[in-house]
């Protein structure tokens, strides 16, 4: 199976009855010399370029604790990555098409996962493409050379680019894009947003498990690079030409240190998350926060369905394993400072809400709300101001804050009717297989470029005055009132 795109002709195969093109180029591999420039086009080829395999990944080793561990990917990795895999139901077609980003802390995983190789979206009639991006340093280290910023980012928006101008001959339709991702690939989707160079290159957005929260000031990322750099005891221009295992151990080495040693002093608003090589506001490719953006009337225009998972902190939260209500006010003391508060009083705030809730119960939902819930919510209400939004909550509500983990929704989002799921991780296991073709249909007909639905009905638009989310679980659909929208209220200032 041929397709012509603009740099040479592609060979594919077909499977479970779509056209599949895997590993093909979007941008320039990235040599030493390319390390930190921006994406750069793809050299023509002459002949037939075979488009049957998974290409080489990011390179990367697991960082963050037990969930970057689960994240981190497998997978050979080499400089040939800039590259994503197509799957489509007919190259003779004008489908939707959903551009899918991978997660990971910005620092871990890829699209060749095997979750995201399932050929689901394809077999409901949209063209799926799952790319590879920059990670770490080599997509967010800021330098003060010319190097460009967000150069992970920049991966991103070029292989939209390239979506743009090839995937009709892939039989998509490039005025009916997708944006998606969840996690770091939820956090990409609203930076991208409101990044001005992104606009136009995309139909509609989806923010997945993250939305706001991973964003980095000037001064911030300035004192990262400074950190890297003493770590390594080399100059800038001397992060060319080592070795990518030794920028690997100093990137895995700085993550950790901030993952499990959240400093305010040290890292800035990057501590609330506690992932430090992350999208910087740099007046040029990111003129603002996201947040500010959204508040502006600036992200792109276009419709969102955003949402998270009931549970988001409990895999994260197995990395304490002793915690009290004071050791929990310690750990989260340096995460609470950018926003003006204290350790002590969010878990005080907490307590007096959650009365029922454990000492890592509370910590759970803090630390979810922090990171997941509420930017998401925040993001929300500010982009439903100006565009139609859809939120929904996956999993069900569970004492003490055990509800679904984070990501526990991807094996849903992913499954084909009738495909194996034996290979897939316990935290993406599929149990309920009618269940789970509900919770892809909802994504299809939200790519699909209709109002969505639901099972049995419309899924009504949400608005910060009537905050609507279809929560999904244990094998229901309905649509009710936010469960965690009044939780935003527990982190006003004490100014406030």
């Amino acid at each position: 199976m041929l397709v012509g795109t603009r740099a040479g002709i592609v060979e594919g195969f077909e499977e479970n009855g779509s056209a599949v093109f895997l590993g093909v180029p979007y941008a320039a591999p990235i040599t030493p010399e390319l390390r930190f420039a921006a994406p750069q086009p793809v050299r023509p080829w002459a002949g037939i370029r075979a488009a049957k395999t998974l290409s080489a990944v990011c390179p990367q080793i697991p960082t963050y604790g037990p969930v970057g561990k689960a994240a981190a990917s497998k997978l050979e990795f080499g400089t040939d990555f800039l590259t994503m895999n197509i799957r489509t139901p007919s190259v003779s077609g004008s489908a939707p098409v959903v551009v899918w980003i991978h997660g990971g802390g910005y620092a871990v995983g890829s699209a060749n996962e095997a979750v995201l190789q399932s050929g689901s979206f394809a077999a409901s009639g949209v063209v799926e493409v799952t790319i590879n991006y920059r990670l770490g340093a080599l997509g967010f280290l800021h330098l003060n050379d010319r190097s460009p910023d967000n150069r992970g980012l920049l991966d991103q928006i070029a292989a939209l680019e390239w979506v743009r101008d090839n995937i009709a001959a892939f039989g998509g339709d490039p005025k009916r894009v997708t944006f998606a991702g969840r996690s770091a690939g939820g956090f990409s989707i609203a930076a991208v947003m409101a990044m001005p160079v992104a606009h136009g290159l995309f139909s509609r957005a989806m923010p997945q498990s993250g939305a706001s929260t991973g964003v980095s000031t000037m001064e911030d990322a300035q004192k990262l690079n400074r950190r890297m750099l003493e770590y390594l005891q080399i100059t800038e221009a001397e992060l060319r030409d080592i070795p990518f295992e030794v920028l690997l151990v100093a990137q895995r080495d700085l993550c950790n240190q901030s993952y499990e040693q959240h400093d305010f002093e040290r890292d800035g608003s990057a501590s609330m998350l506690g992932v430090p090589f992350v999208p910087v506001i740099d007046g040029v490719s990111l003129p603002y926060h996201p947040e500010e953006a959204a508040a502006r009337g600036e992200t792109a225009a276009v419709p969102m369905m955003i949402g998270c998972t009931t549970g988001e902190y409990v895999t994260h939260a197995t990395a304490q394993p002793e915690m009290d209500f004071d050791i929990a006010a310690n750990l989260l003391h340096e995460r609470v400072l950018p926003l003006g508060l204290t350790g002590a009083e969010i878990v005080r705030r907490y307590r007096e809400a959650l009365p029922d809730h454990s000492p890592r119960g509370i910590w759970r939902a803090v630390g979810g709300d922090l990171v997941f819930q509420n930017p998401s919510t925040r993001f929300a209400r500010l982009h439903s101001a100006h565009q139609p939004v859809y939120k929904y909550l996956y999993g069900t509500i569970d004492a003490d804050e055990l509800g679904a983990p984070h990501g526990a929704e991807v094996g849903e989002v992913w499954y084909r009717r009738g495909m194996d799921v034996s290979h897939l991780p316990a935290r993406q296991a599929v149990t309920d297989r009618i269940f789970a073709e509900g919770v892809h249909d909802v994504w299809v007909s939200f790519v699909r470029g209709e109002a969505p639905q639901m099972p049995g009905g419309d899924w009504p638009q949400y608005s910060a005055s009537v905050p609507h989310v279809l929560h999904m679980g244990n094998g229901n659909f309905h649509v009710v009132t936010d469960p965690f929208d009044h939780r935003t209220a527990l982190w006003g200032t004490p100014h406030d």
